[in-house]
């Protein structure tokens, strides 16, 4: 399935000792011809070309975005509105990629496409690599989200770009419905076990 939305980025500047943010623009297409159909302003600057990930559920196009770096939303598309989603919290999670494999053939043949996605980040101080969660999307037409910790603590390799390169849906099916998952894994060869990362 074709992706039909694309996006551009301004950054802001707020002035002296203050973040930068930034506004999304939305476009439906992906060239020249791209219209814009709306856009949002998010708190901090980073991150937003990866933290907005259109998908596509029952025929119709939504977006995982987060107009707060501490929270993940859910927007319908073409209409550009938030229909919910997480609310932000000082302590919440950093969303900084989402992928949503729906339109991954493996998932689409097991009428699952746009009903689950992944995030990666961390909680704002912690060893700042970027863990990787499972998103519940099952009721996403009713704006609801969640996200679990379903992997326990994995984080992407540091060398990779994307959270999409770290996941493989290839061997998804309804009755096994299962991910690979490339993760980054440091051992104390030493004592032969693996280190943690908060100790």
């Amino acid at each position: 399935m074709s992706q039909p939305y694309s996006t551009t980025i301004e950054v802001i500047d707020a002035g002296p000792g203050k973040w930068k943010t930034a506004r999304v623009n939305i476009f439906a297409g992906v060239d020249d011809a791209a219209r814009k159909i709306g856009s949002y302003e998010r708190n901090h600057a980073g991150w937003c070309d990866s933290t907005f990930a259109p998908f596509a559920r029952d025929g119709r196009w939504y977006a995982l975005y987060s107009p707060n770096y501490t929270a993940t939303r859910i927007m319908e598309l073409p209409s550009c509105k938030d229909i919910g989603g997480e609310e932000p919290h000082t302590n919440g999670f950093c969303p900084v990629d989402y992928y949503v494999p729906h339109d991954h053939p493996a998932v689409v043949q097991a009428g699952a496409g746009g009903h689950f996605g992944f995030v990666s980040g961390c909680i704002w101080g912690d060893d700042s690599s970027w863990k990787i969660q499972f998103i519940d999307l099952s009721d996403a037409p009713r704006g609801v989200l969640t996200r679990k910790e379903t992997f326990g603590y994995v984080a992407m390799p540091l060398k990779s770009s994307r959270l999409a390169e770290c996941i493989s849906m290839d061997e998804y099916s309804r009755e096994y419905p299962r991910a690979e998952l490339t993760v980054s894994m440091v051992f104390d060869l030493a004592e032969g076990s693996r280190v943690d990362p908060f100790a």
